[in-house]
This record gives C-alpha cells, structure tokens and sequence, in this order.
C-alpha cells in the first residue's frame, strides 16, 4: 500500500480574462477508485473551464451542451453554470455561481493595455483592476448633451472657477485648460482633445454615484493627472472615463478609471474605500442590459 498527495489546481477563467477560480484539494490515493475519482474531478473542472469560455465568448446559450458523458447547464437567470459527469448511476460536477462584471466596478478597467510601469495601484479587493477587457461601454452624448447645463463651444480657452457652476457641462472644442476649478455634483464631458489640468482641480460627482466625474470621448484623447507639486494635485470623486488615453503621474481618485489605454506614471492613491458609491453602472452610457457582460465565478460547489 502507498500514499499519494497530488494537489489539483483548475483555472476557470473567460475570453477576456475575467473570473477566475480556484481549485485545489489534496487527495489521498489508496485505491482505484480514488485515483478514478480524481480523474473525474479533473475531467468536470477542464469542461466546465470550456462552458464558462462559450458563455463569454459566444452567448449564454452556448454554455449548455454536451460531450459523451459530460453535460453543462447555464442558466442566465439564476446565473448558475453546472457540470455534471454521469458514469451509470454515480454523477460528478461542480456548480458555479457567476456573476456578471463591468467596467466601473474596477479601480482601473481598459480595453487595452494597463502599463504600471512598476507603479502601484492598491484598490479595494472588489475593485481590483482588469485590463484588456477588449471592449469600452459606449458613450450616448445625446444623453449628456440634452441634460447639460451648459454647452461650451469655445477652442483653446482657459477655464477658472468663476466660469462655471455646479452641474453638467459638455465642452465642444479643443485646446482646453482648467486651472483651479472646484466643482460639487459636476459631470465634465470632453468630446475634443488637448485638455488639461493646471495647478489643483477638484470635481465632486453626483453624491447618488451614477453619474461619472470625467468623461473623454474622442479616441484621439490624452488627458493627464499630473500633481507635480503636493499643493497642486487633483481631486476627483466620481467615475472617469476616456475613449483614449489616460496618464497618472499624482492626485487623489476614487475611481472607477475606465479607458482604453491607461499609463501609470507613478504610484496613485485610490480612495475607493471610501466612495464605494460610484462602482456602479453610468448615466450616459445606454442601457446596462445592452451589453452581454462577461460572467466571473463568485463562488462554487462539488457535486459528489
């Protein structure tokens, strides 16, 4: 007789990335039938790796299907995938509970490339950042520009905090400068580009934290916090989203930070411990079942 300590580890993880699972146990194997049940478990995680990537690839009706003796079940109402192995009357699985994930329940989310640079971000567990999620939530500008409370069609214009008031604003023009501005449930919408921040700025978002603090719509956008000096570093409570670029050298974030691309220039401190509000769905970015979220496994259990 002789003992065998073998460590299973299954990764469940999506097209994008996303939800990731963890599965390890020891197992001793003393018998057959336990090296057989093994097997089995290994044969259930490797299928169920395979249904969670159709649900996010392909549509929730893809993660219901069949090969030989194994069948997977989603079902999108209850968010539940199950795996089961069947071997005459004995059955193995796993149920998954899955939940879906966007992009403003992350401190940092990008369609693209997140380049630390060696820099660190340290949100929050259920904020912790997703990059390359392959796509960005659409901006409806016709949602902002009908709510506006101003609309700016100036080029090349420095703002100060006498220029404007509290609420939503949509800038038209390019070559823009805030210097000093401090703002309270405020939503600035950029659709040019070359805008920028000079000395400290502070924008509050909505306190209700459905709608975003920053939003850049033009793919060519490259904004950038810079806070060179520690009077002068920028405040932002609320969500900030970019169809472009966004660069992070200093200041104070909430987040969420949703982009295509974002650099971290050096270390930032996020206060998403604080303002757990705004890590929710947007205004102005259409209606949240528009989109087929990807699905991540929030908790699981074994069939036995």
């Amino acid at each position: 007789m002789y003992i065998v300590a073998i460590m299973i580890t299954a990764v469940i993880f999506s097209a994008t990335g996303l939800g990731v699972l963890n599965l390890a146990s020891i197992v001793n194997l003393d018998t057959q039938a336990a090296v057989e049940k093994v097997q089995d478990q290994l044969e259930v995680e490797s299928f169920a790796n395979v249904a969670l990537w159709r649900v996010n690839a392909g549509g929730d009706n893809l993660g219901t299907y069949s090969s030989g003796d194994l069948t997977a079940t989603f079902d999108s109402t209850s968010q539940k995938l199950s795996v089961i192995k069947s071997d005459g009357d004995e059955q193995t699985g796993l149920v998954l509970s899955l939940e879906e994930d966007h992009h403003f329940k992350r401190a940092v989310a990008t369609s693209g490339t997140f380049y630390t640079r060696g820099n660190t971000v340290s949100p929050e567990p259920q904020h912790q950042v997703r990059s390359q999620v392959g796509f960005l939530p659409t901006v409806d500008i016709n949602y902002f520009m009908n709510i506006a409370d101003e609309i700016h069609y100036d080029n090349s214009r420095t703002f100060r905090d006498w220029d404007l008031s509290d609420g939503v604003h949509v800038f038209v023009g390019n070559n823009l400068t805030f210097e000093s501005v401090d703002l309270e449930n405020t939503t600035l919408v950029f659709t040019g580009t070359n805008i920028g921040f000079w000395k400290k700025n502070i924008i509050k978002a909505d306190e209700d934290g459905d709608m975003p603090a920053l939003v850049f719509t033009n793919p060519y956008s490259d904004f950038t916090f810079y806070g060179f000096w520690s009077s002068y570093r920028d405040e932002i409570e609320g969500a900030i989203y970019s169809a472009g670029t966004i660069r992070m050298y200093n200041g104070t974030l909430s987040g969420p930070v949703v982009a295509r691309t974002v650099m971290l220039e050096r270390s930032m401190n996020f206060t998403d411990d604080e303002h757990d509000e705004y890590y929710q769905w947007q205004n102005g970015f259409g209606a949240y079942d528009d989109y087929d979220w990807p699905k991540q496994v929030q908790e699981w259990a074994r069939i036995d």
